[in-house]
C-alpha cells in the first residue's frame, strides 16, 4: 500500500525545467480530490536533519511539523509549484482541484498555500503572468494570495491568518469610554 494517493487521472511526466510533474490523462473535475501527501510527521529538528532531496518533497501541515513522504518518492510528491495553479490545499495534506483541469495540463498548486517555513525558497520557474519570481516562506502573508487562494490555503495557515485578522481588528477597535 502506498503512503499518498494520486488520481488514477494523472500521471508522472517529464516538466521541463521543473524535472518530473504531475498531468492529467482526463479531464479533472473542479472540487475533485487530485492527490493525499502522507508520509511520516518529523519535527522541525527531525527534518532539519534530512537530505534536501527529502525535504523539497515534504510538506509543512504546521508551525513546527512536517509530512515527510517516503524515501522511494509516490507520484503525489511530484506536484510542482506554480504562481498560476490550478489545484489547491484542502485540510492540510489535500490537493484538490480549484478549476476544471484538462487532459495534458499539468497539475500545480502555490506553495504559498501550505509553506511558512524557509526550507524550500527558491527562484520561480513557472513562466505564468502571475509569476512572482521568487517563492519564499512569507508569501502566504500576501492579501492577494490570501483573497485568491481562499478556501484552498492550508488549515493551519488559515489559523495562523485568522489569528493575524482577528489581533489587527483588535488593536483597530476604538477605545470605549467609561
Amino acid at each position: 500500500m502506498s503512503q499518498s494517493f494520486l488520481t488514477p487521472k494523472a500521471e508522472v511526466r517529464e516538466a521541463g525545467r521543473k524535472g518530473l510533474g504531475l498531468f492529467a490523462t482526463s479531464a479533472i473535475s473542479a472540487g475533485e480530490t487530485v492527490a493525499g501527501f502522507g508520509g511520516s510527521v518529523a519535527t522541525r529538528a527531525e527534518f532539519d536533519a534530512l537530505s534536501d532531496e527529502r525535504r523539497i518533497h515534504a510538506i509543512q501541515i504546521d508551525d513546527e511539523l512536517y509530512m515527510v513522504g517516503p524515501a522511494e518518492y509516490e507520484p503525489a510528491d511530484m506536484a510542482n509549484h506554480s504562481c498560476a495553479p490550478n489545484c489547491g490545499i484542502v485540510g492540510n495534506i489535500l490537493l484538490v482541484a480549484m478549476a476544471p483541469i484538462a487532459a495534458g495540463d499539468e497539475i500545480t498548486f502555490d506553495y504559498a498555500m501550505c509553506d511558512a517555513a524557509d526550507y524550500d525558497e527558491f527562484v520561480c520557474a513557472c513562466d505564468s503572468e502571475m509569476c512572482r519570481k521568487v517563492v519564499t516562506s512569507a508569501d502566504w502573508q500576501r492579501p492577494e494570495l490570501q483573497q485568491r487562494y481562499r478556501g484552498y490555503i492550508s488549515s493551519y495557515l488559515q489559523r495562523r491568518i485568522d489569528a493575524a485578522a482577528s489581533s489587527d481588528a483588535i488593536g483597530a477597535s476604538p477605545a470605549v469610554e467609561h
